[in-house]
């Protein structure tokens, strides 16, 4: 934790008041229990006594708020020997007026600040003392600070204060900003900071307890319905909240333990019965823990200020406890016909063994609650289970089919598994939808030829029905796998079928087709295809989306590779949004997946990394393997804009550590990445660069275009230029701008290392064009930087220099920090060579480094031949390309030509 973080402007307030030579002399520090108004005093305290300021600070406690003048006594003791020689350290028999007069004296004999903490907690005779004394100021130079929670300032000292109108500086300590939380938890990526900053309402003690949680943890202990959800035992979380709490009274323990089992209410009859109070005794402990800050009631309902305090009084109970008051609201709610939903959260931690009437409401109300709550609606069926095992099938539906459909839907897809696998064995209607879920299992657990297997027995069945969400969910997995023919195929299917006529299944068939139609570069029969698609999908309403939610990323995915990815991220925005809403979290890891990309694309850096980061943990949530890799995959892309080479290279190794995916379009996806990041890093990781064989896709050109620029780093550049006509060619046939632009940046570095500065210059312009008509303003920056390189390299140094501030106005957009930085370079270098030749600037050794590295030889072969270690070499050649004005050493070999002719002139 950092020394002192998000409180310096009140601070600096306490300071610029305290310093003000009329300025008030009371100092009112409110807030809320762990807003950190205790560090707040210690720092204040700290610099005040830097000053030669005497502090005397004391906290008033809970626990000695009945021992009268135990804070008086705690003051007292704060003074020296000399300064109390004369002074009885007992005050009890001491009259208030003389023990307020003592402290007056004492207070007044020095320049003072007076600090007393947790205010609230004085003792009655402590408090008649104090607002004695401040009925009239002990000395100029005497400051005292009063720091209290919430609206719980002692009610005789603001008597007194509004009496004798004294001023005061009022300070209440606000909720943490996410800069605060930033420097608080520096290691946490930003879009998990900002939920725990939004869960903690902004309070340090909570945030800082929540960030120990892993994602799972988190949602439950920020749970508002239910602090008794299976899951870890959180005793580190509450202890210090639970701790507090042991300490009230025994009326108010109680009507704490029965609002953390009730949730909030506004039904006074609930939270009587459950804590087997009268009213009376009731409301007066509702309005002790309301003075307290820990409950809150507003519009006659009663809650608690925040979850973690519910939980840390739901667990002050014991299990036994518990499950009779569950029982006793459950029973009070029946006979008062409330919602079932309401009485199904208690009736699931009552003990109700074999009570069968308990059983069926149970289930009824797990089925209302599996659209919106999986996870509920699954604890709901076991529980239900338990209380009466055999159940007859509800609606139709065979218990425990509707047991794995929950399971599945709230991301236990280990658990789901083994319920659903011997229902998809047993024949019957039901068979088709638990071998549908059975394979949904499967693909997310990475078992993706049992997945295929298992869909393809379900869209085989004679008369099956359901048949339109299978054949979508193997042509999905089809598409995904690279298995082209077998995925138009069923795709074909889906349209001869009679699913095809519902709204959400005709809306991801026609995304379906269209990603066949891309694969096989029907570029013209693709774009109609999706277009159709993304009208199909925005006149669905919510619930429509749910049934073809699946297919949402595909659509996704097809606007990203059609460049069309800001219409691709509202629409998976809105199916993230409704995924959430009603309980559909197991696609959540792929939603995030193609967010990320389609925002990094857009130079949308940071949010692009918190999606990644977002699909990260919803796939570790629900062990969905496949997608990490993926995932980490874009941020080491984006990294490599924003961050230096030493993390880019941290997070390479971790990625490259991690399984690869088991679909194949996913696996080459990870694969072609680290690759090229090997490549740029210089790792020696990177596969050599050879001509490909010509397997269409759609983001085929820029694929090839990074194998030539690989090459050309490498000197090979007669690989080079084949790759690169193989590019051009690739993106001809597409038609896209993005790829298009890739094929004519890697043209022009290709025409930059063979010496042919036009046409290096003519064909950049293309590549910014079409970068820019893309949407793609990072990559567009880069084109703009090689242009500048061109620039300069021809002697246009105006052309040169326009070139570089466009670059950067977009790299800043973006964030790419390391663009920044190496346009920074760029610009350096050209300014460099309007007046300096690098040819003389090289020392003798890097003369021989350079000569080599021009003729082909690699870094190790260099420093095997010059008897250098491969890490000089690599210093070398940085500053060989600095000097040279290069970016890579593809353009050494004729840079040097240029310079010797010109020395020799």
């Amino acid at each position: 934790m950092k020394a002192f973080v998000g409180r310096v402007h009140e601070l600096t307030s306490l300071d610029a008041v305290y310093s003000a030579p009329d300025g008030p002399w009371v100092f009112l520090v409110e807030g809320p229990a762990g807003i950190g108004k205790s560090r707040l005093l210690g720092e204040l305290s700290r610099q005040v006594g830097a000053r030669e300021v005497r502090v005397v600070s004391v906290p008033a406690t809970e626990f000695e708020e009945s021992t009268p003048l135990q804070l008086i006594r705690d003051i007292l003791e704060q003074f020296s020997d000399a300064d109390t020689a004369a002074l009885d350290r007992d005050p009890t028999g001491t009259d208030a007026r003389e023990l307020a007069r003592m402290l007056r004296r004492r207070l007044g004999a020095a320049p003072t600040m007076l600090i007393i903490d947790d205010a609230h907690w004085a003792d009655a005779a402590s408090l008649r003392v104090l607002a004695l004394l401040i009925r009239s100021r002990p000395a100029e130079a005497t400051r005292v600070v009063l720091a209290y929670r919430e609206g719980q300032f002692p009610a005789l000292l603001g008597h007194t204060l509004r009496a004798i109108g004294t001023a005061t500086f009022h300070l209440p300590i606000p909720p943490l900003s996410p800069a605060d939380a930033a420097a608080l938890l520096p290691g946490i990526a930003s879009g998990r900071r900002d939920r725990l900053l939004t869960a903690s309402h902004g309070n340090p003690l909570y945030l800082l307890l929540l960030a120990r949680l892993s994602p799972a943890e988190f949602d439950a202990a920020v749970r508002e319905d239910d602090p008794a959800a299976p899951t870890a035992d959180h005793s580190a979380l509450d202890r210090t909240i639970r701790a507090e709490l042991a300490h009230l009274p025994p009326r108010e323990q109680l009507v704490a333990q029965a609002a953390a089992v009730c949730g909030p209410t506004a039904d006074a009859e609930l939270l009587r019965a459950t804590a087997e109070l009268s009213r009376s005794e009731l409301t007066a402990g509702i309005d002790e823990l309301a003075r307290r800050g820990w409950l809150t009631v507003t519009g006659g309902t009663v809650t608690f200020r925040h979850p973690l305090i519910r939980t840390a009084a739901f667990r002050l109970a014991g299990h036994g406890w518990r499950a009779e008051a569950h029982a006793r609201a459950a029973r009070t709610l029946r006979a008062a016909d409330a919602p079932l939903l309401t009485r199904a959260r208690h009736l699931e931690h009552a003990l109700c063994g074999g009570d069968e009437l308990a059983a069926a409401d149970l289930l009824r109300a797990a089925e209302q609650a599996l659209a919106t709550a999986p996870a509920t609606s699954a604890r709901w069926i076991e529980a239900a289970l338990q209380a009466a095992p055999n159940q007859p099938d509800s609606a139709g539906l065979p218990v425990r089919l509707l047991l794995g459909r929950a399971l599945l839907l709230s991301g236990a897809a280990e658990s789901a598994r083994g319920v659903l696998e011997p229902l998809a064995a047993q024949p019957g209607p039901q068979r088709t939808d638990a071998l549908l879920l059975y394979a949904r299992c499967e693909r997310i657990l990475g078992n993706v030829d049992t997945a295929r297997i298992l869909l393809a027995t379900a869209a085989d069945r004679p008369g099956a029905t359901g048949n339109g969400p299978v054949q979508l969910e193997l042509a999905i997995l089809e598409l995904q796998d690279n298995r082209d023919a077998e995925g138009a195929a069923r795709v074909r299917a889906l349209f001869e079928s009679e699913a095809v006529r519902e709204p959400a299944i005709r809306a991801a068939a026609l995304t379906l087709r269209s990603m066949g139609q891309l694969t096989g570069l029907d570029m013209t029969a693709a774009t109609t295809s999706y277009r159709a698609a993304e009208r199909e999908f925005a006149q669905l309403t919510d619930s429509q989306v749910l049934d073809g939610v699946h297919a949402v990323s595909a659509l996704g995915w097809m606007a990203y590779f059609l460049d069309d990815h800001r219409t691709g991220i509202a629409h998976i925005e809105r199916a993230i949004r409704i995924s959430r809403r009603f309980g559909q979290s197991f696609i959540l890891p792929e939603l995030h997946t193609v967010q990320a990309y389609s925002l990094a694309k857009l130079g949308r850096f940071e949010e692009s990394l918190a999606a990644a980061e977002d699909a990260a943990e919803s796939a570790e949530l629900f062990g969905y393997s496949d997608v990490p890799p993926l995932a980490g995959t874009i941020k080491l892309r984006v990294l490599e804009a924003t961050s230096p080479r030493a993390e880019v290279l941290r997070w390479w190794r971790i990625v490259d550590a991690m399984p690869r995916p088991v679909m194949r379009w996913w696996r080459a996806v990870v694969d072609a990445a680290l690759s090229e990041t090997a490549a740029r890093l210089g790792t020696g990781a990177a596969n050599t660069a050879v001509p490909q064989p010509d397997r269409a896709h759609p983001t085929r050109p820029t694929e090839l275009a990074a194998q030539a620029q690989t090459a050309i780093a490498q000197g090979a550049l007669d690989i080079a230029g084949t790759l690169v006509a193989q590019a051009e060619e690739a993106a001809r046939r597409l038609g896209l701008p993005g790829q298009l632009a890739a094929a004519a940046q890697a043209r022009s570095e290709y025409a930059s290392a063979r010496g042919d500065l036009d046409e290096a210059a003519t064909v950049v312009q293309v590549a910014i064009d079409e970068f820019g008509r893309a949407a793609m303003p990072v990559q567009r920056g880069q084109a703009l930087l090689l242009a500048a390189q061109l620039a300069g390299r021809r002697g246009d140094f105006t052309r040169a220099t326009a070139a570089i501030a466009a670059a950067r106005a977009d790299f800043t957009a973006a964030g790419a920090f390391e663009l920044l930085v190496e346009a920074t370079a760029v610009q350096r270098r050209l300014a460099g060579h309007q007046t300096v030749s690098g040819a003389r600037e090289l020392t003798e050794r890097e003369r021989e480094v350079a000569d080599l590295a021009a003729c082909g030889r690699t870094n190790k072969e260099i420093a095997a031949q010059l008897y250098l270690s491969p890490r000089t070499v690599e210093d070398h050649l940085s500053r060989i390309l600095r000097k040279l004005g290069l970016t890579s050493r593809a353009g050494i070999a004729h840079r040097l030509v240029e310079l010797d002719a010109a020395s020799a002139r």
